[in-house]
Parts: structure tokens; sequence; C-alpha cells
């Protein structure tokens, strides 16, 4: 009868420290669960951040100034020619802007023509008030070759130049004037060839 008390106790105790040892086992498992949920949880941070930022690149966009463009009238000193200054549409300050003179002759003649440089016309950026914010001319090298030429009756030539980012970023609250000069001077003559071409430009 001892005997089997003593077994009996022994059993018991076994399955008491088994069960102890299986609630021991429990926990490491739940515990190798949460790394899983927490790379689950950084895998979606990442998506987050790109949206915000493309919608912060999107409202950018929205200050994003624009160019507003006005002719000025040369008033009665007209000239022998006519000019007309085009300008490209305005992207923002980080993109030159392309500018287009073009120079028609109305006369009925042509008009002989002399430059003292190898440079067509001349590109300038004024405040109100007269004071120059940019030439073309400062970023370009031109020859200093005298040279004759003719614009016949009803012909047409154009130049073009480019405006750097650094000159628009120069424009005051009150705008300035973009101003294409014709280099070009009439043949004995004492007549204007062509009175500059001027453009109010303001930024908004």
């Amino acid at each position: 009868m001892v005997s089997l008390k003593r077994y009996a106790l022994l059993v018991s105790v076994s399955v008491v420290v088994s069960g102890q040892l299986v609630g021991c086992i429990a926990p490491k498992a739940s515990s190798n669960s949460k790394p899983t949920e927490t790379k689950a949880a950084t895998a979606v941070k990442p998506e987050i951040v790109r949206a915000a930022d493309l919608a912060l690149d999107v409202s950018s966009h929205k200050n994003i100034p624009t160019l507003k463009v006005e002719p000025v009238t040369a008033g009665a000193a007209q000239g022998l020619l006519r000019g007309e200054l085009t300008l490209a549409p305005f992207v923002d300050f980080e993109h030159s802007v392309k500018a287009t003179l073009t120079i028609t002759n109305p006369q009925t003649y042509a008009v002989d023509l002399r430059y003292n440089t190898g440079m067509m016309a001349d590109l300038w950026l004024v405040t109100q008030k007269g004071k120059r914010l940019w030439a073309w001319s400062e970023d370009m090298m031109s020859t200093q070759a005298l040279r004759d030429s003719q614009l016949g009756a009803g012909k047409v030539i154009s130049t073009s130049f480019s405006i750097p980012p650094k000159a628009f970023a120069g424009i005051p609250a009150d705008g300035a004037r973009l101003e294409a000069h014709f280099a070009a001077k009439a043949v004995e003559s004492n007549a204007t060839l062509m009175a500059p071409v001027v453009l109010l430009l303001t930024m908004e």
C-alpha cells in the first residue's frame, strides 16, 4: 500500500511539473509573434510618408507666381522699322524663358543697316525708374566688327534671347520694363531706325 501511495504521489507531482513547463513555454511562442506585428506596422508608415510628401509637392505648385506681360507703346518716335517682342510662357524661377524680337520693314523701299558688332539686338530689364537690373549682352560675347546689310521692303528678320531665372527673381513689386534694343543704325541717315520695344513685366 505504501508503494502505491508513493507512486500516485510521484505521478501527481510529474503532472504539476509538466503543467508548469507547458506554462513556461507558452509565453515564448506569444513573444515571437510581437516582432511580426511590429514589422507589419512599420511597413505601412513609409507609404503614409510618401503620400504626405506628394500632397506637399502638389500644394506648392499653387504658390508659383505668374508673369503678367503688357506691351508699352513707343509713342510718336516709331522709326523706319517696326519691332515686336514676344515671350514664351513663364514656368517658374528654375527655368529660362525664351524671348523673340521680330523686326519688320513696313516701308516701300529697302533700308540699309550698319552694325558695329556681331550682336543684332540687346535685351534689357530695367526698373520703372530706369535702373538696369539685367542685360542679355552681359552674359554674351560679341565680336567688334563693322558690317552692313539691307532689309528689303516688307521683309522680316528676327533674333532670340534666353532670359535666365535670376533676371525674373529681381523684378520689383511694382514691375520692371523689358526693353529690346535693335543694334543696327541707318546708313547715311539721321532718322530713327527703330524705337525700343518695351514690355511691362509684373510678377503676381
